[in-house]
C-alpha cells in the first residue's frame, strides 16, 4: 500500500465505516513520507470515498432489483409459513413460543437459497411487539394476542424486510383490527406518495396525517386536549403512538447506504424547535425520489398501557412493512406475496 499510494495526490477510503482503518492509512502514508528525500511524494489529500459510492449503491439497476425481487418472494413465504405455524400449534394446544416462529423463518430463507438472514429476526409477541428492536426469545404465542414479525432474507448480497401483525390464533379482536385497518391505511397513504418526483418524506408525511386523524378518531388522543389533526401533527403529539420514521433505503444492507438530503440543495437550510425536546433543528430539502430507488414503508403503531388510552387498546404493536421499488409513475411493492388486509390474514391462517 505505501507504495500504490506514493505520488498520488488524494488517498480515497471511507471515512468513520471500519475501525481501525485510519490508522492503518497513517501507517501507510507515514511510510511514503519517510521517503520524501528520496524524491517520494505523499498524498495531500484525503477524501471520503462513501459520498461517491453511496450515490453510485442508491440507484438499483435490473439485476439487482431482479435480485431484490427473488429476496423478497422468498421472505414473503418464510412470514407465510410463521403465520400458519402459529395457527396449527395454538390450534392443537401446543406450547408455541417466539422462538419456534423464529425457526421457521430461517428454515425457509435457507430452504430457498438465501445465504443469511439480513438482520435478526424480530418475531414479538403480545406487549413485546411494543418493543421496537424486540428479538425473538422465549415468550409464548396466547391466544387473543397479536405476533409482530419483522424479518427479511439476504439473497446474493441484497437484502429483503418484511414486517407483518397477525392474531397468534389467526382471528383478530374488534380493537385489534380497528389499529390494524389504520395502520394499513396509513400505509396506502405512503404508498401512493411515493413516486419519482416526490421527495423521501412525502411517504412519511402521508403516514403521520392518517395515523394522527385516526388516533383522534379512536380516542387514543382527545381533541379537547390535543386540538384538530393539524395540531396533532404540529405538536408531534402522535409520538407516544408512533416514534420511528416510515422509510429507510434498501440494498446491499438493510438499512442501506445514501444520503437523505438532495445533495443539489445543501445550502438551502432553515430551522425549527422540536415541540417534544425544544431542540433546535436545521431542516435541509429531503431527497427527490428517482425510479429504480428502493425504500421501505413501514408505519405502525405502539400502545403501551396509560391511564388517558382506552384498556382495550393496551399492550397492542402492530407494523406493517413492505419493500417499494420507484418507478416513473409510482412504486412496485415487491414483497406482497404475504397478505397484508386483515381478512386475507384469517383466511390464510383459517387454511
Amino acid at each position: 500500500m505505501p507504495k500504490l499510494l506514493e505520488n498520488q495526490q488524494c488517498v480515497w477510503y471511507p471515512f468513520a465505516t471500519h475501525q481501525g482503518l485510519e490508522s492503518q492509512i497513517d501507517g501507510w502514508l507515514s511510510s511514503v513520507r519517510a521517503r520524501v528525500r528520496f524524491g517520494a511524494q505523499c498524498p495531500a489529500e484525503q477524501r471520503d470515498l462513501c459520498v461517491p459510492l453511496d450515490e453510485m449503491r442508491l440507484v438499483k439497476d435490473a439485476q439487482e432489483q431482479d435480485t431484490m425481487r427473488r429476496a423478497a418472494q422468498i421472505s414473503a413465504q418464510a412470514h407465510i409459513r410463521a403465520m400458519k405455524t402459529s395457527a396449527r400449534m395454538l390450534r392443537a394446544g401446543q406450547d408455541a413460543r417466539e422462538y419456534h416462529l423464529e425457526a421457521e423463518l430461517l428454515h425457509e430463507f435457507r430452504q430457498h437459497g438465501s445465504q443469511f438472514p439480513a438482520y435478526t429476526s424480530i418475531v414479538a409477541a403480545g406487549a413485546n411487539a411494543c418493543v421496537l428492536h424486540y428479538r425473538a426469545d422465549t415468550a409464548p404465542l396466547r391466544d387473543g394476542d397479536l405476533v409482530l414479525i419483522d424479518a427479511g432474507c439476504e439473497l446474493d448480497g441484497y437484502a429483503s424486510d418484511i414486517t407483518r401483525t397477525f392474531p397468534a390464533n389467526g382471528v383478530f379482536s374488534g380493537p385489534q383490527k380497528d389499529l390494524y385497518n389504520l395502520v394499513l391505511a396509513s400505509q396506502d397513504a405512503a404508498v401512493a406518495a411515493t413516486k419519482a418526483g416526490a421527495r423521501f418524506t412525502d411517504p412519511h408525511d402521508a403516514t403521520v396525517r392518517v395515523l394522527s386523524q385516526g388516533l383522534l378518531d379512536l380516542g387514543l388522543l382527545q381533541a379537547n386536549k390535543h386540538g384538530s389533526v393539524d395540531d396533532v401533527i404540529d405538536k408531534r403529539a402522535y409520538f407516544a403512538f408512533y416514534m420511528h420514521r416510515t422509510s429507510h433505503w434498501l440494498g446491499m444492507d438493510v438499512h442501506d447506504c445514501g444520503s437523505y438530503i438532495e445533495l443539489s440543495e445543501t445550502g438551502n437550510t432553515s430551522t425549527r424547535q422540536d415541540p417534544l425536546s425544544g431542540e433546535t433543528i436545521t431542516n435541509r430539502p429531503s431527497r427527490i425520489l428517482h425510479p429504480g430507488m428502493v425504500l421501505t414503508i413501514e408505519p405502525g403503531l405502539y400502545v403501551r398501557p396509560s391511564a388517558d388510552v382506552p384498556e382495550k387498546f393496551w399492550n397492542i404493536g402492530i407494523r406493517i412493512e413492505d419493500d417499494a421499488i420507484v418507478t416513473a409513475t409510482g412504486c412496485e411493492l415487491i414483497s406482497r406475496g404475504v397478505p397484508v388486509i386483515a381478512s386475507e390474514i384469517e383466511a390464510l391462517m383459517r387454511a
